[in-house]
């Protein structure tokens, strides 16, 4: 009661950050639930090329995707937010606007700390010989910048992409339901596969790939996402003003 009441009482900035602090409820347990997955896999990849660096010769480095499943976790428990904590803030007296802004602000500083997270998980990789056998499961090539900030920037881009595109997919559930997630998924699908029978029609496919060889990467994996991030919080926000609870 309390609660709804100074949601209700308060300025328009503080009940913004109210409703950052209700998505602060239980946060560690969602910072850590991420980085419990990524654990599980580095330590499964850290057995089997520890195993194939005593048994075989091989002296290519050891390299890995299974850092991807840090970002899907983070989009499935930004989804989460929309379909789950969402209808409890409506109860509180917090207005979807404040609502979605807030849960915006928890986005951009969780990826922060994800994204400085795996900056310093790169550099004891690289301080350690990729863990004593080689193995670059932080550090895939292309990702790798030589400055710090840089490197913070191409690890958070995506998973700040990733954490409003997840809201944006909650917020569209709330809105049409399942009906309105088949519909998009099969749009997305025939967008892309239009995309696709285009490129392949005029013979592009060389074009992109030099596209994407000559792009910086500080270009690809943050600025892009970043602006992927702006159309898909602009589109949850959107939604959300007719979202039901």
């Amino acid at each position: 009661m309390t609660t709804a009441i100074a949601a209700t009482a308060a300025p328009a900035q503080n009940r913004v950050l109210t409703a950052a602090r209700l998505n602060l409820v239980g946060a560690w347990g969602r910072l850590a639930i991420p980085w419990m997955v990524v654990g599980a896999a580095f330590l499964i990849n850290l057995l089997i090329f520890g195993l194939i660096r005593a048994n075989t010769d091989d002296g290519d480095p050891g390299v890995t995707g299974a850092l991807a499943a840090l970002y899907f976790a983070v989009a499935a428990a930004h989804l989460q937010t929309m379909t789950q904590t969402f209808p409890f803030a409506l109860s509180l007296g917090i207005t979807r606007r404040h609502f979605y802004l807030g849960t915006g602000l928890v986005v951009l500083g969780e990826s922060i700390l994800h994204a400085i997270g795996l900056t310093v998980m790169l550099a004891i990789e690289n301080g350690t010989g990729g863990w004593g056998i080689d193995l670059r499961f932080f550090g895939v090539g292309f990702l790798v910048q030589s400055n710090p900030f840089a490197q913070v920037a191409v690890y958070g881009g995506p998973l700040l992409a990733l954490g409003f595109i997840g809201m944006m997919v909650g917020t569209l559930f709330k809105r049409w339901g399942q009906l309105g997630l088949y519909a998009a998924a099969i749009g997305t699908t025939l967008v892309l596969g239009g995309l696709v029978a285009l490129v392949t029609w005029q013979q592009w496919w060389g074009s992109v790939g030099t596209f994407f060889a000559t792009t910086p990467m500080i270009q690809l994996a943050a600025l892009y996402p970043l602006v992927i991030a702006v159309l898909a919080a602009f589109g949850g926000f959107l939604l959300v003003r007719k979202a039901t609870p």
